[in-house]
């Protein structure tokens, strides 16, 4: 993905290059003015195109406006802010810290300072902004926010792309879904999950979304043997499938045997055919037939167990 970084130069060269360093470490392609290269357009044409291209906008804003072309009324900065918008591009946007010590030098007077606040003010109005100190501050701050991002398009992506109507979801499911998925990470990665299924392949959508998130998955297909598992291993919850060879009930008893052990973890049923009519079974955490809802179930589950 490649994020085009808008800011002015000469003040925050240290931010740029920690900005486009955090960038890369997060395997994206880190967009900056100053190696464009030479070019037969003009600066603000070449910055517009770059930002056309971009999938994101990441500005950070200090002390100064920026420079004003002739004849225009706002600086080249903030009209890369705009442009973004403009083209529906997401936007990241760090404000430099009204506290962290700042060479005079690069403080704008009048009229600039006006147009300066007038700008921020925008842009606290319009996006969510973030306050950041020094470049390693903002380097990080960079790698959470752009990290969240990355993460929950790649899991509304994987979504979307639902193989059947039957474990499909809704769009704003899906989207809720990443989102918590980005906002869960630190919980969700490294849990232990157990999935029974007499028949995992039909599971692989629901496994692969699982392995993405850092979800460490035991399948078994039988209850006996995730009975064993469950003995052998400390499980923070199980997925099951309702009907195993052909025992339309073959859940209820895996529960009920389950039960029985000193210490059972929530178990979220999984059905061709939702039932709504009939509530969740006894016992049971959760019973859907959708993917959104099944990883909603789940995140609540692991919430609970290492939140």
């Amino acid at each position: 993905m490649k994020i085009f970084l808008s800011s002015t130069y000469r003040d925050l060269i240290e931010y740029r290059a920690a900005g486009a360093e955090a960038l890369e470490r997060l395997g994206q392609q880190g967009i900056r003015m100053e190696v464009f290269g030479a070019r037969p357009t003009d600066a603000m044409e070449a910055c517009f195109d770059e930002i056309a291209e971009s999938d994101a906008l990441v500005g950070i804003y200090a002390h100064r406006y920026g420079h004003i072309p002739e004849g225009q009324a706002t600086s080249i900065t903030e009209q890369e802010f705009d442009f973004a918008r403009s083209k529906s591009k997401p936007v990241f946007c760090f404000l430099i810290d009204d506290e962290q010590a700042w060479p005079p030098k690069h403080i704008d007077g009048e009229p600039s300072g006006t147009a300066l606040r007038s700008f921020k003010s925008r842009l606290q109005s319009q996006v969510v902004t973030e306050i950041v100190s020094t470049p390693h501050d903002f380097a990080f701050k960079i790698a959470s926010s752009v990290g969240r991002f990355l993460l929950t398009r790649k899991v509304k992506e994987a979504l979307d792309q639902a193989p059947s109507a039957s474990m499909g979801s809704s769009e704003l499911g899906n989207f809720q879904a990443a989102r918590r998925a980005a906002r869960l990470a630190h919980v969700v990665a490294g849990a232990q999950v157990l999935l029974v299924n007499d028949v995992p392949e039909q599971m692989n959508y629901v496994i692969s979304l699982m392995e993405q998130l850092g979800i460490d998955v035991t399948i078994e297909s039988t209850s006996d043997a995730a009975l064993a598992s469950l003995t052998s291993k400390r499980f923070d919850a199980v997925i099951s499938d309702m009907e195993r060879f052909g025992v339309q009930d073959e859940g209820i008893r895996f529960l009920t045997r389950l039960r029985k052990l000193p210490s059972a973890p929530p178990v979220i049923f999984t059905v061709g055919t939702y039932r709504p009519d009939l509530g969740t079974p006894t016992y049971a955490f959760g019973i859907t037939n959708r993917v959104d809802e099944c990883l909603n179930l789940l995140f609540d589950a692991l919430e609970r167990a290492r939140g």
